[in-house]
């Protein structure tokens, strides 16, 4: 499906399902983690996935960030979506064409995966999307910036393709968390039969069933991508904790709205 087809989707879905949200439980609303997908961004002033679009979400008490790992030609595991840095600094060269000090001197807003660990690494969760396979000395240094960290705990890896955890074999089956799009039956039955901590996909295909599954066995389950009030606590109430959002400020103030309401409420 178009990336545009599947944004058009999940936002009328988003509306419909506001009409009729749930409330969830203070204990629902108090294990939420909402997760900056690529930072706080607009894609002009900020860019996704630099440290300008990370850092208020951090500061703003966000549990977790999401970001992605590329590796340039000597290498080095760097932050970015893209293969290439058209999209989001108008430079149509590959990453894997270059060098880390090239790119540094091409885009200095991409950040070393180093540099991530130093400044968030305990002060947020890692969600760390892998979009491909390095060679073995670039692997070796994605696993050393990691090595003071716990996984499960202080990062979990996630992708899209899940032949891609071959490239993390060595680390537990719950900091491996696999992501569905549109072919969640297909990467839920995957989940179920191999080793992983659990799995995240569009709320719209995500059933009660699953989540209900999930939650019995301790795995993880997070839901994406939204932006609404509604949505938000409709999902928090089925039970998932984990909420992917491109408007973690908005979503995180919504979260922790709701929780002064619940305490306030507590108290009378």
């Amino acid at each position: 499906m178009a990336p545009w087809l599947e944004h058009i989707l999940l936002a009328g879905c988003e509306r419909l399902v506001g009409l009729r949200a749930n409330t969830p439980t203070p204990e629902q609303l108090a294990r939420t983690v909402i997760v900056a997908h690529r930072g706080e961004r607009d894609g002009q002033r900020i860019i996704e996935n630099t440290l300008a679009a990370f850092d208020p979400v951090v500061a703003a008490g966000v549990g977790a960030i999401e970001f992605d790992i590329r590796y340039t030609r000597d290498d080095e595991p760097v932050v970015h979506h893209d293969a290439t840095l058209a999209r989001t600094f108008g430079i149509d060269t590959a990453i894997a064409d270059l060098s880390w000090a090239e790119l540094q001197h091409q885009a200095p807003a991409v950040p070393h995966l180093n540099t991530m660990v130093a400044r968030y690494a305990r002060r947020v969760g890692l969600m760390i999307e892998l979009k491909e396979r390095g060679t073995q000395t670039a692997e070796r240094r994605l696993h050393a910036a990691l090595d003071n960290l716990v996984p499960g705990h202080d990062y979990r890896f996630l992708s899209l393709v899940p032949a891609l955890f071959d490239a993390v074999a060595d680390t537990p089956a719950a900091a491996r968390i696999v992501v569905a799009k549109t072919n969640w039956r297909d990467i839920r039955a995957w989940s179920k039969h191999h080793p992983c901590g659990g799995i995240a996909g569009p709320f719209v295909f995500i059933g009660q069933a699953d989540i209900d599954a999930l939650t019995a066995n301790d795995a993880f389950i997070g839901s994406g991508f939204l932006t609404h009030r509604g949505a938000l606590m409709h999902e928090i109430a089925r039970g998932v904790p984990w909420i992917f959002t491109n408007r973690p400020l908005a979503l995180q103030g919504m979260v922790d709205a709701a929780l002064e309401k619940s305490s306030a409420n507590e108290r009378q």
